[in-house]
């Protein structure tokens, strides 16, 4: 083989190479955009991620990964403490408590500890209420414990929410599940719970 003949033939296996490494070498790889607006998020497959993204969220302050947890018609309702309420006459104190309420006070909370104070969520399962989970429905039952630390004249306060939070959930759009009530109770009667904490940011 002579020596031009030689060098077009190399010439050519070495394009056919590299164009079978990379169609083009200067393009991006294609990567999916992340959801929200920084923080963890997970895409809500399934009812437990749905319920863990909204603890990441609230731990992480991320108010757009935390209006993506719920449904369009959440409703969020807290009996006992509602009826304490209505003794107190506060009867509007948890009325109406739709996603645009929810996600209105979870604002507040965020602006107003992200600053200066700080919150700390955790969420555990229920071992006396197993969590019921069907087809495309879902409730999700978990004990909560809530530690909202203040600062005051250089002192901290550290008061803490006990209690259970119920999540009623359904499939929807894309497949992802969406927390559509969220039911809350203190663990016993009358103490502070997260619809307390809840409730003071409510505007």
């Amino acid at each position: 083989m002579s020596g031009s003949v030689k060098s077009i033939v190399i010439a050519a296996a070495v394009s056919v190479l590299f164009s079978a490494c990379a169609k083009n070498p200067f393009s991006t790889r294609d990567t999916q955009p992340p959801l929200g607006a920084g923080g963890t998020w997970e895409t809500p497959h399934s009812p437990e991620v749905a319920v863990r993204n909204l603890l990441f969220s609230y731990n992480e302050m991320v108010i757009s990964n935390y209006q993506l947890c719920f449904s369009e018609l959440f409703v969020f309702s807290a009996p006992e403490d509602s009826i304490d309420a209505v003794n107190d006459g506060r009867p509007d104190l948890f009325a109406g408590w739709d996603k645009t309420a929810e996600i209105g006070t979870a604002t507040n909370i965020f602006s107003t500890f992200s600053s200066t104070d700080s919150l700390s969520l955790l969420l555990t399962l229920s071992p006396a209420t197993p969590d019921l989970v069907e087809d495309s429905t879902a409730i999700l039952y978990r004990n909560y414990t809530l530690r909202i630390l203040s600062g005051h004249g250089g002192e901290v306060d550290t008061l803490i929410a006990l209690g259970q939070a119920t999540f009623h959930l359904a499939q929807e759009q894309l497949n992802w599940w969406t927390i559509g009530w969220w039911e809350d109770k203190p663990i016993q009667a009358g103490l502070y719970d997260w619809a307390d904490f809840k409730a003071a940011y409510r505007r």
